[in-house]
C-alpha cells in the first residue's frame, strides 16, 4: 500500500481539488485482484472486497479532504506556504532582550514571545536569535560578517540562508547612542536590504525580511525616541520591504518593574499579535508574491527560476500529468512526456 499522500495524490488531482479520481490500481493492483479471482471463486468473496475497497477509497477521501495539503511538501505545509520551496517552514528572529525573552520569568528569564509562537504555531521552526544588548549598528555588523564568511557552521549564517521569513525586533537601545530616530532607520532598512540581496546571491531565493514596529517602553526619553522611529518605521511599510508587525499596540501596561521588558504577561501578549500575523497578515503577504496562476501546485516563481516550466500551462509536456505532480510526486520530469 502506498503511503497516505501519494494516495491522497492518486484521488485527488488538481491542487484545488477541482476533480476527484479514484485509482484503485494504486491500492490493490489488477494482478492482485486477478490472483484473488483465482483462489476465492465465490461471488460473496468478491462481493466482500469490492466493498472492502470502496469503503477504503471513501476512506482516504475523507482524510485527504480534512487535510488536503498534507500530500504536498511544497507549496504548503501544515496550511502555510513554504516561501523558498524547501520542504521547510523556517523563521528567523534577530533582536534584542526583547526578542530574547528578558524578565520572562515563567520561563527562566528567557524565550518570550518567540518559544510562545513556536508552542502555537508547530508547523513552523523558529530560531531565537535575540542578544542582550544588541542594537542596529552591532547587527548589521554581525549580518554582514556571517554572510561574508559563509560558514555552514555558524548559526546566524544558517538562520538567514535557511529562513522563509525573518522578522528584524530591534533598534531601542540605539537611543543610547544619542542620535536620531532616522539613523536607526536607515540602519534597519540597511539590514533587509542586505538580507534580499546576499541570500539572494546564495541559494537564488531571497526570504521575506520583516521589521516588526517596537513596543513602547516607560523608561524616561526613550519612550518618546522610540516612539519616533516607530512612525519611520511604519512609513517604511511596502510590499519589498514589510514592516507591519504591530508590537506598539500591546499595552504598556504589561512591562515590568525596570520600565522597558515585558512581564510574562507582556510576552504572552506580544506572542498572540505575532501568531495573529503570521497567521493573517504574513499570509496574506505570502500569497501574493507566490501565486500558482495554472493551478499545477508549483509557484510561478519556481516554474520560471527552478524547474523550467511553464507558469500558465499545468501541463507543460504535455503527457497527461500535471507539472506539480511530476515534481511533487511521481519524481519525473516534467519537461519530458514519458
Amino acid at each position: 500500500m502506498l503511503p497516505l499522500k501519494k494516495l491522497c495524490f492518486c484521488i485527488t488531482t488538481g491542487v484545488k481539488g477541482q476533480y476527484v479520481k479514484l485509482y484503485i490500481s494504486n491500492v490493490c493492483s489488477d494482478t492482485r485482484l486477478q490472483s484473488l479471482r483465482e483462489s476465492y471463486r465465490g461471488a460473496w468473496v468478491m462481493t466482500a472486497i469490492r466493498l472492502i475497497i470502496i469503503s477504503l477509497q471513501w476512506l482516504i477521501v475523507a482524510v485527504c479532504l480534512i487535510s488536503p495539503v498534507a500530500g504536498y511538501a511544497c507549496p504548503q505545509i501544515g496550511g502555510f506556504i513554504d516561501y523558498n520551496c524547501d520542504g521547510e517552514l523556517r523563521v528567523s528572529v534577530f533582536g534584542d532582550s526583547f526578542v530574547y525573552g528578558f524578565g520572562d520569568t515563567a520561563n527562566g528569564n528567557r524565550g518570550g514571545y518567540v518559544l510562545r509562537a513556536a508552542r502555537q504555531l508547530p508547523a513552523y521552526r523558529f530560531q531565537n536569535l535575540g542578544l542582550l544588548g544588541d542594537n542596529s549598528v552591532a547587527l548589521l555588523a554581525r549580518l554582514k560578517k556571517a554572510l561574508e564568511a559563509r560558514d555552514s557552521d555558524d548559526s546566524t549564517y544558517r538562520a538567514l540562508i535557511d529562513a522563509d521569513v525573518i522578522f528584524i525586533d530591534t533598534g531601542r537601545n540605539d537611543r543610547w547612542f544619542f542620535g536620531p530616530p532616522s539613523q536607526t532607520q536607515r540602519n534597519l532598512r540597511q539590514i533587509s536590504n542586505l538580507i534580499n540581496t546576499e541570500v539572494r546571491a546564495i541559494t537564488g531565493i531571497a526570504p521575506m525580511v520583516i521589521t516588526s514596529v517596537l513596543m513602547l517602553p516607560n523608561r524616561g526619553s526613550q519612550g518618546p525616541w522610540v516612539k519616533e522611529l516607530n512612525t519611520l518605521i511604519q512609513r517604511s511599510n511596502s510590499k519589498s520591504h514589510p514592516a507591519d508587525l504591530r508590537f506598539d499596540l500591546v499595552s504598556k501596561r504589561l512591562i515590568g518593574s525596570d520600565q522597558i521588558h515585558p512581564t510574562s504577561q507582556g510576552y504572552t501578549a506580544l506572542a498572540k499579535t505575532f501568531v495573529n500575523y503570521m497567521r493573517r497578515g504574513l499570509a496574506r503577504r505570502l500569497s501574493s508574491l507566490r501565486p500558482d496562476k495554472d493551478g499545477d501546485g508549483l509557484y510561478d516563481f519556481f516554474e520560471v527560476n527552478r524547474y523550467g516550466t511553464l507558469s500558465d500551462n499545468p501541463d507543460t509536456d504535455g503527457d497527461g500529468k500535471s507539472d506539480g505532480d511530476e515534481v511533487l510526486f511521481l519524481k519525473t520530469d516534467p519537461l519530458v512526456a514519458d
